[in-house]
């Protein structure tokens, strides 16, 4: 199986996060495998199923060693597991689970629309190292960095953000894309040292707009650069 995104220092955060759910108590994690994908719930969300970003599918063969978490189904997750031999029929991929852990996933807002006002959405300087789209074109991955304290009582906010107020100009090539604003909020946070962190937003909000588009392009208030427009093509146009 081909990893979509691996990324060394995932294995370091997520070993310090409590697991999610119970596994078996096996030392050899040599074919573990760390994926981000979607969770899917069926069945009044007592089963589930994973959906990779390249669309293909993985069933979780050991829904007995998974507790009693419930999950919401669009969930965006990192998967770390083993592959088992034996195929399930309807799922690409047959696999054990070992640990879960949740990605922020949030809808995209409009400015000005009830509570997201410019103060509230905010425009603190934060970086993007890396962002993609799924295959089906729902959802939006960021991977970012930004300066705060880090503790748990400080929260930062993140919003992808569709700014009716933008002014700037535009040519018939930046009409093929689709203009949206990656949005923080530190909530007064002390700048004390660098974080990374990863969001999805789901693109459901501007799904009519998708097709004849080549991509969508972000506008990101860096860290040491100011102002800045990214391009993320959609899957169909790579």
């Amino acid at each position: 199986m081909k990893n979509l995104k691996f990324i060394a220092f995932i294995f370091a955060t997520i070993a310090t996060i409590p697991f999610l759910q119970s596994c078996n108590d096996d030392d050899d994690s040599r074919n573990d495998q760390l994926v981000i994908s979607t969770i899917n719930t069926t069945q009044d969300s007592k089963d589930l199923y994973f959906t990779l970003d390249n669309g293909k599918t993985m069933y979780p063969g050991n829904p007995q060693e998974m507790g009693s978490k419930t999950y919401e189904n669009g969930q965006r997750a990192f998967v770390i597991f083993k592959e088992l031999d034996e195929p399930v029929n309807g799922y690409d991929y047959n696999i054990e689970v070992k640990r879960i852990q949740e990605i922020l996933t949030k809808e995209i807002v409009t400015m000005g629309e009830g509570e997201n006002t410019e103060e509230n959405i905010g425009d603190n300087n934060i970086n993007t190292t890396y962002m993609w789209i799924t295959q089906d074109n729902k959802y939006l991955t960021i991977e970012f960095q930004y300066y705060g304290t880090h503790q748990n009582d400080k929260k930062h906010f993140l919003n992808l953000v569709i700014n009716p107020s933008d002014k700037k100009s535009t040519t018939d090539t930046d009409n093929n894309y689709i203009d949206l604003e990656f949005r923080h909020n530190n909530e007064g946070d002390y700048p004390e040292h660098l974080g990374e962190g990863y969001v999805s937003f789901k693109l459901d909000k501007i799904k009519e707009q998708i097709e004849g588009k080549k991509g969508l392009r972000i506008r990101v208030n860096t860290i040491y650069n100011g102002v800045k427009f990214y391009e993320v093509k959609f899957p169909s146009e790579k």
